[in-house]
């Protein structure tokens, strides 16, 4: 059986720093989701691909990886500087050399940088599905990080690719916790 590749995109200290431009209520809140996720997928020898984003607004100290997602010496590491991941020389390679795989995506990236890695991705006709519970975004413009959160979640549901970290969880074999549609949300947290 082929395992599943997971896509970590953007898990860097800039979203967990609470005084920081570029910090994410709900990257906090569901960076615990997210380090579950990692830890079963390397548990259960999936394939693990990172992307960091290389910006200027992320600087030197926040462009570093959180604790914990730094990638192993067998994971692929790249340094996206568009929107798309998959705008970044090797990484498209990386994913075809892996296509007969699910992929699943998750990201501190935001809603623009999901919305491009997520769309590139179905038009390559890969196999890749959101994991709306281990996804965050920062309020702009305006809109509130709630709302841009459920935009990301609509987009994997009205492609038909979306996915939680309880799926994830069963499909490795491991116990989890199944987690609410929008947990932010229902907690009160958002």
């Amino acid at each position: 059986m082929n395992r599943p590749v997971l896509v970590c995109q953007g898990f860097q200290r800039a979203f967990i720093d609470a005084n920081g431009p570029m910090f994410s209520v709900s990257a906090a809140v569901r960076r615990s989701i997210c380090e579950q996720v990692l830890k079963r997928a390397r548990a259960s020898g999936w394939t693990v691909v990172h992307s960091f984003l290389d910006t200027e607004t992320l600087g030197a100290n926040g462009g570093a990886s959180m604790d914990g997602f730094a990638p192993s010496p067998a994971e692929a590491y790249f340094r996206q500087r568009s929107l798309s991941a998959f705008r970044t020389p090797g990484f498209h390679a990386k994913l075809e050399s892996v296509a007969d795989r699910p992929f699943y995506l998750i990201s501190f990236a935001g809603l623009s940088v999901i919305a491009a890695t997520f769309l590139d991705g179905l038009e390559h006709r890969l196999p890749i599905r959101i994991v709306t519970d281990a996804v965050a975004d920062v309020a702009h413009s305006g809109v509130d990080e709630r709302e841009r959160l459920e935009a990301i979640e609509v987009l994997a549901r009205a492609h038909g690719r979306e996915a939680t970290s309880h799926e994830l969880a069963t499909a490795a074999g491991l116990p989890s916790r199944p987690a609410a549609r929008n947990q932010l949300f229902a907690d009160g947290v958002l």
